[in-house]
């Protein structure tokens, strides 16, 4: 089995708020959501759609991600829920590289 065949390639993410909303992990759904509406009240005040336009581009890069790979982001996810919990970081993390090394690879 080949790399591609393994991870097929995942259809492109819309720039739309329904497409971006339905491509997050539920967990996310309801920040996008606020993060929404606060760029239309933005946008309202200041009578220019780049808060809108930010908000779509931020999530679209977050739902693209979650699209990819969504048990990675959540792994993220945790990741920062535990560093918000505890105040500490999660150990660092091995390049590429070591972990090969670690496996006899290289």
């Amino acid at each position: 089995m080949t790399a591609a065949a393994a991870h097929p390639p995942s259809p492109e993410v819309e720039k739309t708020p329904e497409a971006i909303r339905a491509a997050l992990l539920p967990e996310e759904r309801d920040a996008f959501d606020v993060d929404c509406r606060h760029a239309l009240g933005q946008a309202a005040a200041e009578s220019s759609l780049e808060p809108v336009r930010s908000v779509i581009e931020q999530w679209w890069r977050i739902a693209t991600v979650t699209r990819h790979d969504p048990a990675a982001h959540r792994r993220m996810l945790g990741r920062i829920d535990q560093t918000r919990t505890t105040g500490q970081t999660p150990g660092r993390l091995r390049t590429w590289d070591e972990l090969q090394a670690e496996r006899g690879g290289r």
